[in-house]
């Protein structure tokens, strides 16, 4: 239940990242908008309560030589290694995809680059209270829990009737029975 920064500071936080991550870029790399998502943490990885955001933004990158992807990876990377990010995913060879999150502040960054020349940075905050500080709603689910009787036991329910679906029949009557009609008797 401690303060964050705001969704405002994160949100500006995640555009820095963003921009820091294109300045190792060559002259003429630009960012073009991709996604911008605010996601409620619902599995936070501290185990925080719920009310809290993260907020999260990718740009593709325009302006980039496809044959030089590997050097723009290279490039961010090392800038990553200077901002205090560590690397926890490298995909390369296989996939063209490196994932790292910032030690100091939790935040995440991701570049993923595709066969269809199209290359992506991404970065996501970690979770954070809309305004800085723990919702009342959230303050209130933290409370100590009283200890509450144990609802009582269900009465079990009967067991049904069960009733003929339709009237035994007399074999007397059976032999009886005009079936040419209906089955009206004699």
């Amino acid at each position: 239940m401690e303060s964050t920064i705001t969704e405002q500071q994160a949100r500006d936080k995640v555009e820095q990242y963003i921009q820091g991550a294109l300045s190792a870029l060559p002259a003429g790399a630009e960012l073009k908008p991709f996604t911008r998502n605010r996601s409620e943490c619902t599995d936070p990885t501290d185990k925080g309560p719920l009310g809290r955001f993260e907020i999260s933004a990718t740009y593709e990158i325009i302006g980039l030589d496809s044959a030089r992807f590997a050097e723009h990876f290279t490039a961010i990377t090392q800038w990553w290694e200077s901002h205090a990010f560590e690397i926890l995913t490298d995909s390369r060879p296989t996939d063209q995809y490196v994932f790292a999150r910032n030690t100091g502040d939790a935040f995440d960054m991701s570049i993923k680059a595709n066969d269809l020349g199209k290359f992506y940075v991404g970065a996501t905050s970690p979770c954070v209270w809309p305004n800085g500080t723990p919702e009342p709603q959230a303050l209130e689910a933290t409370e100590p829990e009283q200890p509450v009787a144990a609802p009582p036991e269900p009465e079990p329910e009967p067991e049904p009737v069960r009733k003929p679906r339709r009237a035994p029949v007399d074999d007397e009557d059976f032999a009886q029975t005009n079936w040419t009609d209906g089955g009206t008797s004699f």
